[in-house]
This record gives structure tokens, C-alpha cells and sequence, in this order.
């Protein structure tokens, strides 16, 4: 009895004294638990405020392993509610690990059955999910996160920093069963909730645009096709929708941003560019005249125009307005490689824009000491140099603007309970041409669209300027040999009102069929159905209301006697000199 007394009274000794430290940590582990408290992400809307992407509170199944008392009968009761794997649940219920996930963010039906069985060391842990109400109609812009909260494509990456904000700490006190100790030791470091960001997109007109696409694809029986819209003055993306024919030949959108992603050789019209570096320089007006032939021999290469004609005297301004190649090839050789090199960057051609979207593409405009023979002529039409859709649109922006070009932007700005910080990357626009060379420029491209090849995409009441392009598409070893071997790219740029713009578009058409290849056919209608509806929905006055604005209210004609009858009863409502006045 003293031997074993004394035992007793030693191992008391040694845990209450001589080891008493690891002994009260090893309690302190099994009691106190250490909690993240999760940052709400921030929202990102569209330019009024709309949700396109935000966080809502979701609960994970976990699990304290030690706490589980038969991992077997656990896994096989919880497999009933989540389903999954049962060998790789009972591997985890067995692990012996203080914290397991066992299913990610479940809905709260799921949650509450298993809660309700009321497993030892089975409980939940709040999280945020991520959810997109409009679905994936702006996924390619607004991009993904992943299963933690992290964004991994889109605005959702490259904005990342602003939104994720900084998660919090949480130490509870729990019971042998894992469940939180009433008036246990509790402390709580608050989490700092993530960023709003404010979106250029028009909900409506992003809608809107890839409804108008798909429909103009299928008319043009192409493979996809592109629209991307902006407002001019301030750079600011409305709506941007790529969509591609799937093998089953539906037409559907695609969850990549191509407008900054893809590239493309943009054909034709880039021969406004081409025609700014001649007039900046000084070399010839809109009213210059050179005798043209429709095909023109340059190094190694025979260049010809799209169609059929004798050699004519034509102006610079003809030549743009028929979108002469060999008149077009004529001036840039006046221009020579440096200066066309030099115009083409300043307009972004060829390098990142300001856009700040992960994946964009740099496109390809080689230095000049690597041009060969033939990159004068090819590159002054359209071929041989890649474009981004949003480079291009960015061009014509700078045309709209008459010579100054914004810097193309996907964020308005951000902030929090109203307080908004706008101009996030404080790039100021730059003029790339001088305001006489725009002038003259849009005088002519609003001429294609009024009596040219872009007559298709006219907006009755309102002053349209653009230019169209079809483009031969590169394939393995060139182009294609003969004609019915070669695919094309298909294009419209423009924007309207033309005295003061308040949108310009580009619209892609790839490879359309035989009957619709060129970007009158296939892209300028798509680019008149969707500025119809932008004229709308943003309420563009018409040339009609601006000189009236009283001329946007509905009229109804009517005979002298049946304004006699009318009189009266108007004067009912307002007095006899208005009624009067009215009638008249």
C-alpha cells in the first residue's frame, strides 16, 4: 500500500509539477479550436449597380477525426446525405486529424440532416460561395474563383487584391463532442471585408449583343463570331460576347474573353490607320489624286484589288471609300516602314492595351528590320499584322474621338458604401492624330456606311461612320492556294452619332459561308441590330430630335375639321391659348 501510494503520489507530482506545461497544452489543443472568420469577397456589379458576381454564406461539412467514435458507421450515416466515395470517407473520419473537409460548400439542406444525426466530431464551418445571378453570360469577362475565394480568371483575378479583403481569427472553447462551450473562452480579430467593383458592362446591352450575334452567325452560317462595344470618350467596355458553333452546330457563347485574348488579321479595316500615317505626314489630302491599276506587282508578290477595273485616276478619298488595296498599297509605299510602324503602335497596335486582363494577347506587328519585301503592302491592307479585337476597337475609338485615344477599361472604379474611386489605373488619353487627319477620315468612313460597302449597317435617324474588312484567315502553309480553299475573317468597325459619338463597335464574323463572306454581308448587319437597340437603351438622340427634341413624342396627323372638333375637349384640359397652340 505505501509502495503504491507513493506511486500515485509521484505520477501526481510529475504532472502537476515537473511536466505540467505539455500537459495543460495538450488540454488547451483538445479544448481550444482556432478559427478563420472568412472575408466577405466583394461584389462586382455593372454600371448600375446590378450584381453579376457576388458572395452568399454557405456552410462545409468538416470533421475532428480524433473526436469520431466508429469511422465506419460515421462514413456509411453521412454517405447517405452527401454521397461520394465511402472507402475515401472513412479514410478521412479515421485519419486522426484535429480538421478534415468532408464535402464544400453544401447546400443548407445537406448541412442541417447531417447536424440533425448528431455525429461526434461532425460539425460545419461557415464559408462564402461564390454565385453568378445572370449565369455565364458574363463569365468570360467576369471570370472564376476557386473553391477557396480566389480569383483565378477575369476581373475576378486581376482585381483580386481589391476584392478578397483580409480574413479574421475566431478562438472558441469546445466539448469533447466539438460543440462550442456556453461561456467558454472566446476571442474574435474582426475580418476586413473585400472591395466592391464598379463594371463598365451594360447588363442589358451585354444581353442584348450576344442574342444579336448568335442570330447573325447562324444567317452567315459561320463558325463564331464577335461584338465588342465601347463608349469612345472614356474607354469604357459596354459589352463584349464572343460565341462559336459547337459540333452539334449550335451557336453558343464562349467562356473566353477573346476580345483581349484572340487575335486576328483585320483586313481592310485598318486602311483608315494606314491612310492617317499618309495625312499626318503631310504626303497628300483627302483630295490628292494618283492614277491606280487593279493590280500592282510589289518585290516578289502580285497585289489586286477585290474587284474588277481599269486604271483610273482616283483621290485619296476614293481610294478608302472603295477600299482600293493597290491605291492603298500606292500611298504606303510614299509612307515607307518606319513612319506606317510607328503610326500603327501609337494607335496600340501590336502591344498590350491598358485593359489589365489576364491572358491578353500582345498580337503581332514584327519591328520594322525584320519586314520582308512584301510587309509594306501586306501589313498597309490588313494582312500579315494580328490584331486584338480590343486594339481594333480602340483605333476606331481614337477615330470617334477625332485623334485621341482612351484607354480601354472593364472597371468604372470601387469602393465601398457609395465611396467610389474611379480612374483605378489613372491613364490619361493621348492624342495619336491630329484633329484635321480625323476630321477627314470620318468624313469618309461615314460615306462607306451611307453609300459603300457598309450601307447594311445604317441606323435610320442617326449618322453612322465605319468601315468594313474581310480578311483571309492564315492556315498551316499560308493562306490557301486557290480561292475556294481559303477562310475568312469578316469584320465591321464603326460608331454613330458621328458628330458626337456615344458608341463604336467592332463586329467579327469567322468563316462565314460563300454567300456572306465579306463584312458588308455578314458583320455590318449585326453591327445595325445592335446600335438599334444601344440607341434605345441608352437613349441616343436621333439627328431629328436634336435639332427638336419635342420630335420624339408620338404625332398624329389630323384634318382642319377634325382639329376644330378637337379644340374644345383639349381645352378642357389646358387653357384655350395652349389648345390653340397645340392645333396649330
Amino acid at each position: 500500500m505505501v509502495l503504491i501510494s507513493g506511486a500515485l503520489v509521484w505520477r501526481l507530482a510529475y504532472f502537476q509539477i515537473l511536466d505540467s506545461e505539455r500537459y495543460v497544452a495538450h488540454g488547451v489543443s483538445q479544448r481550444m479550436k482556432t478559427e478563420k472568420v472568412f472575408a466577405q469577397r466583394g461584389s462586382i456589379l455593372d454600371r448600375y449597380g446590378v450584381d453579376l458576381a457576388l458572395s452568399v454564406p454557405r456552410r462545409s461539412l468538416v470533421a475532428d477525426s480524433r473526436l469520431v467514435e466508429d469511422p465506419v458507421q460515421t462514413a456509411k450515416a453521412l454517405i447517405q446525405i452527401i454521397g461520394g466515395d465511402l472507402e475515401e470517407l472513412e479514410e478521412k473520419l479515421s485519419s486522426g486529424k484535429q480538421f478534415v473537409y468532408l464535402s464544400r460548400q453544401v447546400e443548407d439542406r445537406f448541412a442541417d440532416a447531417v447536424l440533425a444525426l448528431k455525429l461526434p466530431g461532425i460539425y460545419t464551418q461557415k464559408e462564402q460561395s461564390r454565385v453568378r445571378p445572370d449565369g455565364d453570360s458574363v463569365l468570360a469577362i467576369i471570370g472564376r474563383t476557386d473553391i477557396d475565394g480566389n480569383g483565378i480568371s477575369g476581373l475576378e483575378k486581376s482585381y483580386d487584391q481589391y476584392l478578397s479583403g483580409v480574413n479574421g481569427l475566431k478562438i472558441v472553447e469546445r466539448g469533447p463532442r466539438g460543440a462550442t462551450i456556453p461561456g467558454g473562452e472566446y476571442s474574435l480579430e474582426a475580418a476586413e471585408n473585400g472591395e466592391t467593383i464598379i463594371s463598365t458592362l451594360d447588363r442589358s446591352l451585354q444581353f442584348e449583343a450576344e442574342k444579336i450575334l448568335i442570330s447573325g452567325v447562324d444567317k452567315a452560317e459561320a463558325q463564331g463570331g464577335l461584338l465588342v462595344a465601347m463608349r469612345p470618350a472614356s474607354g469604357e467596355i459596354l459589352a463584349s460576347v464572343a460565341v462559336e458553333r459547337n459540333a452539334d452546330g449550335v451557336t453558343r457563347q464562349v467562356s473566353e474573353h477573346r476580345s483581349a485574348t484572340w487575335t486576328f488579321e483585320p483586313g481592310s479595316i485598318i486602311k483608315p490607320l494606314t491612310f492617317s500615317a499618309v495625312l499626318d505626314a503631310g504626303l497628300a489630302s483627302i483630295d490628292s489624286v494618283r492614277k491606280v491599276a487593279d493590280e500592282i506587282h510589289v518585290h516578289d508578290s502580285d497585289f489586286s484589288d477585290w474587284f474588277d477595273h481599269d486604271e483610273t485616276d482616283w483621290s485619296v478619298s476614293e481610294i478608302l471609300y472603295r477600299s482600293s488595296n493597290v491605291g492603298t498599297i500606292l500611298w504606303a509605299q510614299e509612307v515607307g516602314p518606319s513612319l506606317l510602324h510607328n503610326k500603327l503602335q501609337k494607335f496600340g497596335i501590336g502591344r498590350k492595351s491598358e485593359l489589365n486582363f489576364p491572358g491578353e494577347a500582345n498580337g503581332i506587328l514584327l519591328p520594322v528590320e525584320k519586314w520582308s519585301g512584301t510587309s509594306l503592302p501586306t501589313i498597309a491592307i490588313g494582312q500579315g499584322v494580328s490584331v486584338t479585337p480590343v486594339q481594333m476597337l480602340t483605333a476606331y475609338a481614337t477615330l470617334a474621338n477625332r485623334g485621341v485615344k482612351p484607354a480601354p477599361t472593364l472597371v468604372r472604379g470601387m469602393g465601398d458604401n457609395g465611396d467610389m474611386l474611379l480612374n483605378l489605373e489613372n491613364t490619361k488619353p493621348e492624342r495619336v492624330i491630329n484633329l484635321q487627319t480625323a476630321e477627314s477620315l470620318v468624313e469618309i468612313i461615314e460615306a462607306v456606311v451611307s453609300s459603300g460597302t457598309g450601307r447594311n449597317a445604317q441606323l435610320p435617324g442617326y449618322r453612322v461612320a465605319g468601315k468594313t474588312g474581310t480578311a483571309w484567315k492564315p492556315q498551316l502553309g499560308g493562306y490557301g492556294e486557290e480561292k475556294e480553299d481559303r477562310r475568312y475573317v469578316v469584320s465591321f468597325a464603326g460608331f454613330f452619332p458621328v458628330d458626337d459619338p456615344e458608341i463604336v463597335a467592332l463586329v467579327l464574323v469567322d468563316e462565314p459561308s460563300s454567300s456572306a463572306d465579306s463584312g458588308g454581308k455578314a458583320a455590318a448587319p449585326i453591327f445595325a441590330d445592335f446600335a438599334k437597340f444601344a440607341a434605345r437603351q441608352l437613349r441616343i438622340p436621333s439627328e431629328n430630335e436634336k435639332i427638336d427634341p419635342s420630335s420624339s413624342e408620338r404625332v398624329v396627323a389630323v384634318t382642319p375639321a377634325q382639329a376644330s372638333l378637337l379644340a374644345p375637349s383639349l381645352a378642357e384640359l389646358v387653357s384655350e391659348e395652349i389648345a390653340g397652340s397645340i392645333v396649330e
